[in-house]
């Protein structure tokens, strides 16, 4: 491999919290590309916009680049224009937002669009997207490791995200006074749920993933096929076992039962809870099965690989890889 396959600006604010896009712009450069990291956001906060994109122009200039890769709406508009036809340019969109949302006219201007999703992008294209490609995120091999549990994050349910929609909140509401559930994040306490914790950093991410026996995800559209949030992979990186909702063609990346486990109605969560806790057998199976499946076939290395491959090779991302079959479960056997 050349020393240097790529020189590439990604555009980001920073994400503590997740530490999302840096996962991205290790893989890049494990990949061979040189990548300088652009916050423009604080600049702007501190220098306002036109001096800004003044500082920025010569910076990245300086560096040379091959491609500019922008994460959501993190590069201001004069700076995509001017580097529109100078250079690639491409978009990364992590969740769902509307179409209507103010970086869809950034994503008109870029040459490609990716998102993790696939359920947007034929109304993306119809929004003006040149080429709007579908790319899945995936774990670092290095972060996201087991971890061994940790008594102040013991329990046997735990909840990571924000209050911030109807469905979630209704959820935890309806567990937190039946099974021995932590709920991580902000916003709760207005619904009469306290919070263990109301910043997960990247550290205690995993030791809760080691901590509880199971792990609840649900997201904010049902909907949308392969739509999720990064909490799916996160929690499978960390070796947790995830009960989360069903969305269209999640069957397509993951085997039910096998490397996680779906619920396609709120109603089925706490009879599939109560299951799961009597059969540590079953739930420690399926938490080492994702752990192993995700990190053999979803690092973001190979998330990196997929973005070289189409801005600068005018190639395809690689298929996903077969889950297998899902397995059956009998909760008659309760």
């Amino acid at each position: 491999m050349p020393a240097t396959r790529y020189r590439i600006a990604f555009f980001t604010k920073s994400k503590n919290t997740t530490l999302y896009t840096s996962y991205v712009i290790w893989a890049l450069r494990r990949a061979g590309c040189k990548v300088l990291r652009v916050n423009m956001a604080k600049l702007r906060r501190h220098l306002g916009a036109k001096l800004a994109d003044r500082l920025t122009r010569r910076r990245v200039d300086r560096f040379r680049p091959d491609a500019c890769i922008i994460f959501s709406g993190d590069m201001q508009r004069e700076t995509l224009e001017y580097y529109r036809g100078r250079v690639g340019t491409a978009l990364l969109l992590d969740d769902y937002f509307p179409v209507a949302s103010p970086v869809t006219e950034k994503i008109k201007m870029v040459d490609v669009f990716f998102h993790t999703m696939t359920g947007q992008l034929d109304e993306y294209r119809a929004a003006g997207a040149k080429r709007a490609v579908y790319v899945h995120s995936g774990v670092d091999p290095q972060v996201h490791r087991r971890s061994k549990p940790v008594a102040r994050y013991t329990s046997d349910v735990a909840f990571i995200g924000k209050a911030f929609y109807d469905e979630r909140i209704r959820l935890i509401q309806s567990l937190a006074g039946d099974v021995d559930l932590k709920v991580y994040g902000k916003g709760w306490q207005e619904y009469g749920v306290p919070a263990a914790r109301s910043v997960v950093g990247v550290k205690a991410f995993s030791r809760i993933c080691g901590s509880a026996k199971i792990m609840l995800g649900i997201d904010k559209a049902a909907d949308r096929e392969l739509y999720f949030s990064n909490r799916t992979w996160f929690v499978l990186g960390c070796g947790g076992v995830l009960l989360t909702r069903y969305v269209p063609g999640l069957e397509q990346m993951f085997a039910n039962h096998k490397h996680l486990v779906w619920f396609q109605d709120v109603g089925e969560v706490a009879e599939l809870i109560r299951y799961y806790l009597k059969h540590e057998n079953e739930r420690q199976r399926i938490g080492r099965a994702g752990y192993d499946f995700a990190h053999e076939h979803y690092p973001f290395d190979r998330m990196a690989e997929n973005m070289i491959r189409v801005v600068f090779e005018n190639g395809e991302p690689t298929p996903l890889t077969d889950p297998g079959p899902s397995r059956t479960l009998e909760l008659s056997r309760n």
